[in-house]
């Protein structure tokens, strides 16, 4: 998809709502008819996209909070199933990832690829609670793949904020060789934008691979699309490098998990892109932690699916 340029944007800082033309092109995943209302914070030198949807008749003095992360080159929007199928009342906050719809640094705040730490990610997201939830009581975090590895950098960061954790599938357990070459080496740097130029040539060398055997449909795929593009492949680039400083160690989530009242790791289990293997050492770290559980549905990659939904939501809530 290409490029989207929204007409206009509701942005809120901390002098109130104002609404303004962007000046920059954003990466938009969803289509025109799929989106709902968006509202973006401008704070801490960044430019942060979300929504908000409320179940119906919240009685409640505080009303429970859930903060959700999508997964990557998805649209936030994408996590309105998750909020349909919650089953407790509640308002759940929606947010696109930097470089994800109208999520990016602010101008001539800093690098265009820059880091997002984790710390300034939990005082946006305060920021944005206090201006939609004044009221808000219990928080619970919510990712799923990429927005699952961003749940965790926030939970280490700030562990004491959570009432409750829920993990779909998260990316952030086991690092791959490439990522790590590409988001942190100049060598990766040269590289990346070396296939930039030589798009169609990677293509081939893909499609030849599988047709030797040595990578799968699903990888060829995953070349494809996120290639398909300059626009895609920039997108890639820093969305991949910013979100490069949440990546907790496995020692930190652990010592995370241990003051969280309550975490939930489900996983597919047909997933090829984030098997169940991965969670192996945090699972055998956190063996002896009663506040924490790991769970499979049968499902592969998309736990977001409606039914596949129930079924997270069931493990969750009735186990």
């Amino acid at each position: 998809m290409p490029p989207f340029i929204p007409d206009k944007k509701v942005v809120h800082n901390f002098h109130g709502l104002s609404t303004l033309r962007p000046t920059f092109t954003v990466m938009e995943f969803a289509a025109p008819g799929e989106q709902g209302q968006r509202l973006a914070i401008a704070c801490e030198g960044w430019e942060i996209e979300y929504t908000v949807w409320s179940t119906e008749n919240l009685t409640q003095s505080e009303i429970p909070v859930v903060v959700a992360f999508h997964g990557f080159a998805r649209p936030l929007e994408d996590m309105r199933s998750a909020h349909r199928a919650w089953p407790n009342p509640h308002a759940m906050i929606s947010i696109h990832l930097p470089h994800h719809g109208g999520s990016r640094p602010l101008p001539e705040s800093g690098p265009d690829d820059r880091a997002i730490e984790p710390r300034v990610f939990n005082r946006i997201i305060d920021t944005i609670i206090i201006n939609q939830v004044p009221n808000a009581g219990k928080r619970t975090l919510l990712g799923y793949s990429i927005g699952g590895r961003v749940a965790l950098a926030l939970l280490v960061d700030r562990p004491e904020s959570w009432q409750h954790v829920v993990l779909l599938a998260p990316d952030g357990l086991k690092q791959s060789p490439f990522y790590a070459v590409t988001v942190h080496t100049r060598l990766g740097r040269l590289a990346w934008f070396w296939i930039d130029r030589h798009e169609q040539l990677v293509q081939k060398w893909s499609d030849a691979l599988l047709e030797w055997g040595f990578i799968s449909k699903h990888l060829n795929g995953f070349i494809y699309f996120h290639s398909s593009s300059h626009a895609m492949r920039m997108m890639v680039w820093k969305g991949w490098r910013s979100h490069r400083a949440c990546w907790p160690s496995h020692e930190a989530i652990k010592a995370a998990l241990e003051q969280v009242p309550n975490a939930d790791f489900i996983f597919g289990e047909f997933d090829k892109i984030i098997p169940t293997r991965n969670a192996k050492r945090i699972r055998r770290m956190t063996q002896n932690l009663t506040n924490v559980t790991f769970q499979t549905v049968q499902s592969g990659h998309n736990l977001l699916k409606p039914e596949t939904m129930d079924a997270v939501v069931r493990c969750i809530f009735e186990s």
